[in-house]
């Protein structure tokens, strides 16, 4: 049978590390899916793992606990873990380094706007609403003012908060808090940032290509559901 995916295995010695500069990243609900912390109980979820994965043709190293990846952006893991039925298991997430962001439903004479931008991990272009990270020092309208002239030339009249939305939460602990934004005028794409157009739709629009499924961005799609239910698009 030939073996399938990575031989590398995941950094433990990082990973020890972490338990101790980053306590709160291992830190859980006591009735959810518990993090074994054990040096016994971790190989067992290791072992366990392990025997599955060969009948998968995985290599041992898709069991392995620790670092997956570490840089400026991102945190890769991988968890051994205990289920709520008492079984053991691994978990990867990927836990962002600034998980505070914000996106914004702008409305400029009538019209929603959005970004086309292309998005490497989905290899294709993306209709989506501008948003960007919480920088350090920054409240989340600040944020979202400087969003909207860096993303689109635009600038933010009055801002309305929506709610909030996480994207994929089986993986990842990213989100953003939402915002209507009444914009007094907008301006160029950022093309640095692979944004290569603006574009303006109506509300019945932006409805009509959502059911289409012409737009994807699930920040966009819940800011628009979140405006719609509160009456302002």
């Amino acid at each position: 049978m030939t073996t399938k995916g990575s031989r590398r295995r995941a950094d433990y010695r990082r990973y020890r590390q972490l338990l101790t500069e980053r306590p709160d990243l291992f830190a859980g609900a006591a009735d959810g899916i518990r993090i074994l912390l054990d040096e016994a109980e971790i190989k067992a979820a290791q072992r366990h793992v392990a025997a599955l994965n060969r009948k998968k043709g995985l290599p041992a190293a898709a069991s392995s606990v620790g670092v997956l990846v570490e840089d400026s952006y991102i945190l890769g893991l991988r968890d051994a873990v205990r289920f709520p039925d008492g079984s053991l298991g691994t978990h990867n997430r990927v836990v962002y380094a600034n998980s505070r962001g914000v996106g914004i439903l702008g409305l400029y004479l009538g019209d929603i706007i959005l970004v086309r931008i292309f998005r490497h991990a989905v290899g294709k272009w993306i209709l989506e609403i501008p948003r960007g990270s919480v920088e350090r020092g920054d409240g989340l309208e600040d944020t979202a003012r400087r969003e909207v002239a860096e993303e689109i030339g635009g600038t933010v009249a009055s801002l309305v908060r929506l709610g909030k939305s996480v994207c994929d939460t089986s993986l990842s602990d990213g989100g953003l808090d939402l915002y209507l934004a009444e914009l007094s005028g907008i301006g160029a794409p950022q093309l640095s940032e692979g944004i290569g157009a603006v574009v303006a739709v109506s509300p019945s629009r932006f409805a009509e290509m959502a059911l289409a499924g012409e737009i994807e961005d699930g920040h966009a799609l819940s800011a628009f559901c979140l405006a719609r239910l509160r009456g302002l698009v």
